[in-house]
C-alpha cells in the first residue's frame, strides 16, 4: 500500500534529483533552503527553461512573487542567467544554468587541487615517519602558494632523504638554492646535472695522449 502511494506521488510530481556534491558543499554555496529548491529545479530540467514563473510556481508550489524573488537572488549570486531568444519570429526570456555549472566545475578543480596537495603533506610524513609539525605544514604550504611546483618539492624531498637529512629547513634551502638557478621542474636539474658531466669530461680527457 504505502509502496503504491510513493509511485503515484512520482507518477505525478517526478523526480528531483540532488547532486552528492551539492550536499557535500550546501555551506559553501551559500544558498537558503528555497534556492536550492529552485536552482535543484532548473538542473533537472537540463535544457534552459522559459521564464515562466506561474509555471514554475505551479511545479513547486511556491507563490509567484516568492518565485520572481529566487530568481533574482539566484541572478546577482551568479547561479543562473535571463537570456533572450528568439524562438518562430518571438522574443522569449529563457533561464540558463550555466554560471552555476561553471562554479561547480571551478569548485571541483579546486578540491581536485587541495585533494593533490594533500599528497605531498602525506608524502613527508611517510618519509618522516613521523606527523608533521603545524610550522612544517606552512613552510610546504608556502613553497607551493609561491609556485614551486610539486614534482619540484618531491625532488627537494629524495635529495633530503638521500643526503639522510629529515629536515624541513634543510629542503627549504634545496628549493632555495634551485629556485635562484631557475630550475622549475626536476628535468632542469637532471639537464644542468648532464652539462657539468660533459664539461668534466672535456677536462679530464688526456688530450696529450690521444
Amino acid at each position: 500500500m504505502k509502496e503504491d502511494i510513493v509511485k503515484e506521488l512520482v507518477k505525478v510530481n517526478g523526480y528531483l534529483i540532488i547532486p552528492g556534491f551539492l550536499v557535500k558543499n550546501i555551506d559553501k554555496l551559500n544558498l537558503d533552503i528555497y534556492e536550492l529548491i529552485l536552482l535543484l529545479y532548473f538542473i533537472n530540467q537540463k535544457n534552459n527553461i522559459t521564464f515562466d514563473v506561474n509555471k514554475i510556481s505551479l511545479d513547486l508550489n511556491i507563490e509567484s512573487s516568492k518565485v520572481l524573488e529566487l530568481i533574482n537572488s539566484l541572478n546577482e549570486k551568479n547561479y543562473i542567467s535571463i537570456e533572450m531568444k528568439k524562438n518562430n519570429g518571438v522574443i522569449e526570456e529563457y533561464i540558463s544554468s550555466d554560471l552555476f555549472y561553471n562554479k561547480i566545475e571551478s569548485m571541483l578543480l579546486d578540491n581536485s587541487k587541495k585533494e593533490k596537495d594533500s599528497d605531498i603533506y602525506s608524502l613527508f610524513e611517510k618519509e618522516f615517519g613521523r606527523t608533521l609539525s603545524p610550522t612544517e605544514y606552512d613552510s610546504i604550504n608556502n613553497w607551493i602558494e609561491n609556485g614551486i611546483s610539486e614534482e619540484l618539492i618531491k625532488e627537494a624531498l629524495k635529495e633530503a632523504i638521500l643526503s639522510g637529512v629529515h629536515n624541513i629547513r634543510y629542503i627549504d634551502s634545496i628549493l632555495f638554492t634551485w629556485t635562484k638557478k631557475g630550475y622549475k621542474e626536476p628535468n632542469d636539474i637532471k639537464r644542468k646535472k648532464e652539462e657539468k658531466e660533459k664539461v668534466e669530461e672535456i677536462y679530464d680527457y688526456d688530450w696529450l695522449n690521444e
